[in-house]
């Protein structure tokens, strides 16, 4: 963004230790991490590491249609919340912990997934996609 002459902090506002760049700020950051590990580690996911390998490995994480979407949801989710933190934090200082972005997004996802599951026209019949978070969640 400082290369579009946007005046923005060079700095990481979520941790202060490196330069915020897309790859840093979504992925490397010690805050950005403690969010994905709490959602990967529960969905046994190992996506990569650099933000470009992850859009290729978002196609197809899993072999599970379920867990499949949960995964596309919460990379969604993650990088809208992470990417909102930072703007609250450089707009209103205001600071919240990882644990509270993985929170709202533990709910925005849930909210989410409770009319796709009345709707989805899946074959399987083990369980819904609500069933599938809340067995991980």
């Amino acid at each position: 963004m400082r290369s579009w002459g946007l005046q923005v902090p060079a700095t990481c506002i979520l941790c202060n230790a490196a330069d915020e760049t897309r790859q840093h700020l979504f992925f490397d950051c010690p805050y950005s991490t403690e969010v994905w590990t709490f959602f990967c580690s529960r969905l046994n996911l190992h996506p990569p590491a650099l933000f470009e390998d992850g859009l290729r490995w978002l196609r197809n994480p899993s072999p599970d249609e379920f867990v499949k979407l949960v995964a596309k949801l919460v990379f969604q989710a993650a990088l809208y919340s992470i990417w909102k933190e930072r703007n609250v934090r450089i707009h209103n200082q205001a600071f919240r912990p990882a644990q509270a972005v993985i929170l709202e997004m533990k709910q925005t996802i849930q909210a989410r997934l409770d009319p796709l599951s009345r709707a989805s026209n899946s074959r399987r019949t083990d369980t819904t996609l609500l069933g599938t978070w809340f067995n991980f969640f």
